[in-house]
């Protein structure tokens, strides 16, 4: 084992070491055939000059804007390197691309996890009417359909021959029941673990049964697997080791399983999720159901400080996930309620602008409402299925908006999309009503020469076409979302 320890961290070193050239991009990239790809390059200095070798057919280099763009028709498995030129001194990072229509996950999944509300309540009864529910309420419709539990599905301990096994009483027909039904839904089925002995709450983790568990997953109809990092070792190189065991595990089976990465951003996934077999990966500890939580919390203020420097990272089958939605819970969940000074529950403004930016960082989207409980309001389902919106989150190219101005007022994002489009968006920081502008010069995707179509995505209406700037009034905490073309 020791020896497979060292033999897999010798093939992740130069992974994690070559981010000291100064790049900032992903290595590991992916796209469907035919489909838009974009693949943004920063560096650290200021004076780099970027540049591509041996792009394959369909790809251009865009010196402007320093990223990679085109489509790649036939599918495949493609090199390609980036060069950083700096006083004279070339430093070079190979790119893979994968062009394929059988990616993992060449969307962010839209679904529903049951932690912040059920937590250790998880049964066979509240999947099934979670999916009933999406199937009632228009949101399957809208495009969310992945049903998910996290911790506390297991029984007390394994079977007597390793295998996982789900709690008898909760799950009296067991998970293959449970997966059948949210597939005849017409939605996919996910569950959890943890890259250690034990979760984080207890229960048996996978480490050391990676291959059992996959094997038992595969065989129950798992679609999707949430893999938190409690109760294990703190470094990035242990923690690429073990994520990469159990993704090796999840390819190794019949049935295609996604291995979704928890370990909280602590450890930069973003440079080395993909690589270890993961489809999208947390970068912050868990939301609380509050616009702000600092110290200690992640609010909507703190996702926006985890998200807003990591956009080159993200793109199809390597999203960056900003955590489960709180839409919906209004201060009555559980888990969602640690950590909030004053009242757990935020406003519809806070509300929405938690899943707008969502929607403009390409992020997966998991609700965690209680179906029991079925607080979710028809203001929240407006929101919640706002076609403009989760077109964005949804557009096949992928790509996180890029933050393009932020005050302590104001904080503004700009997202390529697949036809050419551009969606913004502008959140109010502050407690007072404010006056933003879009300022044409700081956004890269745009012509300062052209004039462009503008539609206001809340209400979906046709607006003024718009050229240079715009400017839009927007409430306290409330965000306002545009989409601009040609």
């Amino acid at each position: 084992m020791k020896g497979l320890i060292y033999t897999l961290l010798l093939l992740f070193m130069p992974l994690v070491a070559s981010a000291d050239n100064g790049l900032r991009c992903a290595k590991n990239v992916f796209s469907q055939p035919n489909v838009r790809f974009m693949h943004k390059i920063k560096s650290i200095h200021s004076d780099a000059v970027i540049g591509v070798k041996g792009l394959p057919n369909g790809l251009q280099w865009n010196a402007r804007r320093n990223l990679v763009e085109g489509k790649v028709k036939t599918p495949g498995i493609y090199t390609y390197s980036i060069t950083s030129t700096i006083k004279g001194q070339v430093s070079e990072e190979q790119i893979r691309l994968t062009v394929s229509d059988k990616l993992a996950m060449p969307l962010p999944f839209m679904g529903w996890l049951s932690w912040n509300s059920v937590e250790g309540d998880v049964s066979e009864a509240i999947v099934k009417s979670v999916a009933d529910m999406f199937r009632a309420n228009g949101l399957y419709q809208a495009g969310w359909n992945t049903v998910m539990m996290d911790d506390l599905w297991q029984a007390r301990k394994r079977a007597d021959d390793g295998k996982p096994l789900p709690d008898p009483k909760r799950f009296p027909n067991g998970l293959r029941t449970v997966a059948d039904y949210v597939h005849a839904k017409g939605m996919k089925f996910g569950l959890y673990t943890d890259a250690a002995n034990k979760t984080c709450a207890g229960a048996f983790g996978s480490y050391g049964y990676e291959q059992i568990d996959a094997e038992q997953y595969a065989q129950w109809d798992v679609d999707i697997v949430k893999c938190d990092y409690c109760h294990a070792p703190t470094e990035q190189d242990t923690a690429i080791v073990r994520y990469r065991r159990l993704g090796d595990a999840f390819k190794a089976v019949a049935r295609p399983i996604t291995l979704y990465i928890c370990e909280w951003g602590d450890r930069k996934p973003w440079l080395w999720g993909a690589e270890a077999g993961g489809s999208c990966w947390r970068v912050s500890a868990d939301v609380r159901d509050r616009w702000t939580c600092e110290p200690g919390g992640t609010g909507v203020v703190e996702s926006i400080k985890a998200m807003k420097d990591i956009a080159q990272y993200s793109g199809v089958n390597r999203f960056n996930d900003a955590d489960m939605l709180c839409t919906g819970l209004h201060g009555k969940g559980k888990s969602s309620n640690d950590l909030c000074f004053g009242s757990p529950g935020m406003t519809q403004d806070e509300y929405a602008t938690q899943f707008a930016l969502w929607c403009m960082w390409s992020s997966p989207m998991a609700l965690s409402f209680d179906p029991r409980a079925n607080t979710l309001t028809k203001e929240d389902l407006k929101i919640l299925t706002n076609r403009h919106l989760i077109a964005l989150n949804q557009d096949r190219m992928g790509q996180q908006a890029d933050l393009i101005s932020e005050t302590d007022s104001l904080v503004m994002f700009a997202k390529d999309l697949e036809n050419g489009d551009v969606a913004l968006s502008v959140t109010n920081m502050s407690g007072k009503l404010l006056e933003a502008t879009f300022d044409f010069t700081q956004i890269p995707a745009f012509d300062t020469n052209k004039r462009y179509q503008c539609r206001d995505l809340w209400t979906g209406e046709k607006l003024s076409a718009v050229k240079q700037s715009f400017a839009t009034k927007v409430r306290p905490h409330a965000t306002r979302m545009f989409r601009l073309s040609e």
